[in-house]
């Protein structure tokens, strides 16, 4: 059943991909040059941190970008969310989702605005603000936008899936969309086979450029934000949490820093925390004599409004580890060429 449903998408896909390549659904255009940054696969190539990457690689470049975000499982209705203006962030975690408020919080003078429409987002950019270019979050496949680069993100861990699209598997189109490739960052550079990553992109488009990255470890903080150092967990039993695509890297991010996990709780990508599972968290922790709960600064942020703090009389440190994306040197040159004004 399952295949059968993946050949529906597949021909869905073709149809809908035709009809705008052919011009009878229309792709518009937005004032200033779009930036694309997408994937081929559901979740856990990187988009979140590649796109808070790009973002810095632009400023320093003198650009200003806004970012232009679906909003995935946010819970506000508005057909556009402005979640941050570039000066102060006007949305919570649960009203824009935790990606874009992720983003938010982690870039200085960038707007990030949220909509199922991201040219209806994209004329709704703030009166202030300076943007000079707009960073499409998670829109490979958003063909109703024109954009003017394309950065797609193949993940180096598992970077075909089972070859499946959508339901059996995790492509949301075809291999040949890497065709529509400018460039191709290979995610995860340090964790998986290189190899097999470049010989897909290159069965698909001969001549995209190729970049790889890697994660590396920013910081390691308290709920509050302030910053423990890495020596903190180094030789430290810790316990672990996280709903996100892929755990296994965090793992390997917490171990790389010093960190020895004794266990670890997993939940769905994207998923909202309760008091429930913070509870569980500790009472499993406790058990097993952890010196210390670590998650992901995605995961923190769906843990808003909870009290982070132990009231159980234990003596138990939260804390939470931030990565950032590490692109190859040629990369911030290729996009430099390529955004010259």
């Amino acid at each position: 059943m399952l295949t059968l449903l993946s050949h529906i998408y597949r021909i869905i896909w073709v149809i809908r991909k035709w009809l705008y390549d052919s011009g009878i659904l229309k792709t518009r255009k937005l004032p200033c040059p779009v930036i694309c940054v997408g994937n081929l696969t559901t979740g856990g190539t990187g988009k979140t941190p590649a796109v808070i990457a790009l973002s810095r690689i632009l400023g320093e470049n003198n650009h200003h970008p806004a970012i232009l975000s679906r909003g995935y499982k946010r819970r506000s209705k508005a057909s556009v969310l402005v979640v941050s203006d570039g000066r102060s962030i006007l949305a919570t975690p649960e009203e824009s989702g935790d990606e874009p408020y992720l983003i938010a919080s982690s870039l200085k003078n960038v707007p990030v605005i949220v909509g199922g429409n991201r040219y209806t987002s994209g004329i709704h950019i703030p009166d202030k603000s300076s943007a000079d270019l707009f960073i499409l979050d998670d829109g490979y496949q958003h063909l109703k936008l024109h954009r003017d680069i394309n950065i797609l993100l193949i993940d180096a861990s598992n970077p075909c899936g089972n070859g499946y699209l959508l339901p059996k598997g995790i492509l949301r189109e075809p291999f040949n969309g890497i065709s529509r490739a400018d460039c191709v960052i290979v995610t995860r550079s340090n964790e998986g086979n290189k190899n097999i990553a470049e010989t897909l992109i290159r069965k698909y488009n001969q001549d995209v450029p190729i970049f790889y990255a890697s994660y590396k470890t920013a910081d390691i903080t308290n709920p509050a934000g302030k910053s423990c150092g890495f020596d903190f967990i180094k030789s430290k039993q810790i316990f672990m949490f996280a709903g996100i695509a892929n755990p296994g890297s965090f793992r390997r991010s917490i171990e790389d820093t010093g960190g020895m996990v004794i266990g670890e709780m997993l939940y769905p990508d994207h998923y909202w925390y309760k008091n429930d599972d913070l509870n569980k968290i500790i009472k499993e922790a406790s058990r097993l004599s952890a010196d210390a709960i670590i998650t992901t600064a995605k995961d923190a942020v769906r843990l808003h409004g909870l009290d982070l703090y132990d009231k159980t009389g234990l003596e138990m440190k939260f804390l939470i580890l931030h990565v950032e994306m590490m692109i190859d040197k040629g990369f911030k040159e290729w996009i430099r060429k390529n955004t010259e004004q």
